[in-house]
């Protein structure tokens, strides 16, 4: 009786007879992440790793792939605000070793892609060196794929109200429409507020900001790389208008993008590939 399809997908729930019984069916594995984050007034400081989490499982059901624990942390340095309390960063160094040495993991366990999937997206620069050294050091193929909303809102455009107020920002009307769908009891509606970034005070008024990203400003409106802390440019840690958000809309936006994730691993696992090391000796 084949029952594979039956199998749970959840690493943590199985013994290592289902695993064994996995890495016969194939050698992809996802390694969904997040952050704690403060998100506004409305939103639980969870919203990234839920997104992250809720994309992962419901893909690797539709595609059959096992996925490991969801790391509940995350790199959000530029999110420590004063007044705004609840999130909980790990440095870049320290983000990056830990993720690293779960892929030699699951490298040495016989899986050969890995997938990282992030609902953060400040997470993604210390995934990109993850997955590079995990090529480099191993042979695997291994992947940094967002599943945070400033990707949905350029892949979602027309299901969104006001694609000019920031939909898939901070706390804005795709994370919003996120968690009614996906942790409704956690939203808090009554507190919801409209709130756009505003000019960085210390800054020259040639500097503008029209973004959530913490590591970008605009000089005469050329995008230009800098670190910024998002109390400096939010007043309440929403970037965007939560008023838009419905859970409707969430569904909808979910849908196509676990459509898209599903194909992508679909194909994916018919890649092969030789991994030429799975050794793993910093044991220690």
């Amino acid at each position: 009786m084949d029952t594979s399809t039956e199998r749970d997908v959840r690493l943590f729930n199985l013994s290592w007879v289902e695993v064994k019984e996995w890495l016969k069916e194939t050698d992809t594995i996802l390694i969904p992440m997040g952050s704690c984050e403060q998100h506004g007034p409305h939103l639980p400081c969870g919203v990234d790793t839920f997104a992250g989490e809720y994309v992962a499982l419901k893909a690797a059901e539709k595609a059959r792939v096992p996925v490991a624990p969801t790391i509940n942390y995350g790199y959000s340095p530029f999110h420590m605000r004063r007044n705004e309390p609840g999130t909980l960063t790990i440095s870049s160094e320290t983000y990056f070793h830990f993720l690293f040495e779960i892929g030699l993991s699951c490298v040495w366990h016989g899986f050969s892609k890995i997938v990282y999937v992030t609902g953060h997206t400040s997470n993604a620069p210390v995934i990109d060196r993850v997955v590079r050294a995990l090529k480099y050091r191993t042979g695997a193929i291994a992947v940094n794929y967002a599943a945070d909303t400033e990707v949905f809102a350029e892949l979602c455009r027309d299901l969104l109200d006001k694609p000019d107020e920031l939909p898939g920002w901070h706390a804005g009307e795709i994370e919003t429409s996120s968690c009614l769908l996906i942790k409704p009891e956690c939203c808090h509606l009554d507190r919801i507020k409209r709130c756009l970034p505003h000019h960085v005070d210390w800054m020259p008024e040639k500097f503008s900001k029209d973004s959530g990203s913490g590591f970008e400003i605009k000089y005469e409106g050329y995008p230009v790389r800098m670190a910024l802390e998002q109390e400096e440019y939010s007043a309440t840690g929403v970037m965007g208008n939560p008023e838009l958000g419905s859970r409707e809309k969430g569904e909808k936006i979910y849908t196509r993008m676990i459509d898209l994730f599903t194909r992508f691993l679909l194909d994916l696992k018919s890649v092969k590939v030789d991994v030429k090391n799975r050794d793993y000796n910093e044991r220690y």
